[in-house]
């Protein structure tokens, strides 16, 4: 039986609720590093975050 194509439901903004910063504020390494310890959900946002900065979107050159 073949599997169903996995979904990407993305809350804006979730991983910085979790380390408890404001929506503006740039997340430092030692933030995904420590939701990555956490394990689960956290660190499949931590995961995503580390991928989303090196994909190539307009203003990615500012990081």
């Amino acid at each position: 039986m073949a599997r169903a194509p996995m979904e990407l439901h993305l809350k804006k903004y979730q991983l910085h609720k979790d380390v408890g910063k404001a929506p503006g504020v740039k997340l430092t390494t030692a933030d995904i590093a420590k939701e990555k310890s956490k394990g689960g959900i956290y660190a499949k946002r931590a995961l995503f975050a580390v991928n989303a900065k090196k994909s190539n979107h307009p203003g990615a050159e500012e990081r």
